[in-house]
């Protein structure tokens, strides 16, 4: 049976990584479990929902080889509130029963048969592409935004994944959409790539691989089969499930034609749209935008509460135009940028404006108007 000793905090971190994916309410009962496995001198962790699945493993000292699961959150909750450095010795007697001790503290936590837990798919080392950590980190945060939430439109609450050749160069590319809104992030890639290749990768999981980015690794291992895909960081091994439906033509959504180029400073526009939408409708959140080349008015007028105006100052160049956006779609596009001043080009108060990062090409945002 399972036995072992481990640092505090090299088990705390271990299990903190698995915590987000462990449901809490399973109508499966070893998926709020996490496979606990010892072999030689490494204890491996692993947790699925079966969407999603993540396995890594720590040094641990291994007094006697075996594989347990055990309540995911109960065992974080204890090995956290533990004392800091401390030591820990973990073994589990023949009624699958773990016990847990550490200084004047013991514990005994019920556990199921590590043989019933579900397995990750495999997969092939060769075939593993590499690309920048951070690089790939800041193409989720400007992307996942804007993947839907709404079950009903599965395909489009995953992030498009596409690899390809653009003007001689291997580039890789993340677009997302509600159908109110879009997203698109492109980089040069820096490894090798399979340029004409192209999935859908759920939000959820995308969350847990910006998770993994956090650890600070300058670059990310990855490939993608059929049905799955698999993150690789050290000795991290993240899986996913794929969304296996197509992604709408995202390409006759951006618009090409503009009669009005406003520019104007990220954090004054931002501040100005958090204080008028105060008074803005708490259903739709709309809140009006005139351009004019004297400058740009945000306003709101909520007849159950009130009004709300501020003018910002801008550099506009074309036809004075005023459209309504939805205040929360405009906040969440400029939050996921990190320069300074920004651009937005209009046609009409009926076509989709793009935002752009002033002197980035790399990346748009599109935001649908509302009709009021």
């Amino acid at each position: 049976m399972l036995a072992f000793s481990i640092n505090r905090e090299s088990f705390l971190l271990g299990l903190s990584r698995v915590q987000s994916i462990v449901e809490r309410k399973n109508t499966v009962p070893i998926l709020s479990n996490v496979l606990l496995d010892g072999t030689g001198e490494k204890l491996k962790l692993l947790a699925t929902d079966m969407e999603v699945g993540i396995s890594g493993y720590l040094e641990a000292a291994i007094r006697s080889e075996g594989a347990i699961t055990i309540s995911a959150r109960k065992l974080f909750e204890i090995i956290k509130e533990l004392p800091a450095e401390a030591k820990i010795n973990f073994r589990v007697n023949e009624e699958s029963v773990s016990e847990i001790t550490c200084g004047n503290s013991s514990f005994e936590l019920k556990g199921l048969p590590a043989q019933d837990f579900p397995t990750l798919p495999s997969y092939d080392e060769s075939t593993f592409l590499t690309l920048n950590a951070s690089e790939l980190k800041e193409m989720i945060k400007r992307t996942i935004y804007a993947a839907s939430t709404d079950e009903t439109r599965y395909n489009l609450t995953g992030v498009l994944f596409e690899m390809l050749e653009k003007d001689g160069n291997n580039i890789v590319r993340m677009v997302a959409t509600d159908g109110h809104r879009l997203a698109l992030i492109e980089k040069t890639a820096t490894g090798t790539i399979r340029p004409g290749e192209s999935v859908v990768i759920p939000r959820k999981s995308l969350i847990e691989v910006r998770r993994l980015l956090d650890d600070g690794e300058e670059s990310i291992e990855l490939d993608f089969q059929k049905q799955h895909g698999v993150f690789r960081k050290d000795t991290i091994v993240l899986t996913t499930r794929l969304i296996d439906m197509s992604f709408p033509n995202y390409q006759q959504v951006i618009p090409t034609e503009k009669t009005g180029t406003a520019v104007i400073e990220r954090e004054i526009l931002m501040s100005a749209i958090k204080r008028v939408s105060l008074l803005s409708s708490e259903r739709s959140r709309a809140v009006g935008f005139s351009f004019s080349d004297q400058g740009l008015t945000v306003h709101t007028n909520n007849p159950d509460l009130g009004t709300a105006t501020e003018t910002v100052p801008i550099t506009y160049d074309g036809d004075d135009i005023e459209a309504t956006f939805n205040a929360r779609y405009m906040l969440d596009t400029l939050a996921s940028m990190n320069r300074d001043e920004i651009q937005i080009e209009l046609k009409d108060n009926l076509s989709p404006c793009r935002v752009l990062q002033k002197e980035d090409s790399s990346y748009v945002a599109v935001i649908m108007p509302m009709r009021v």
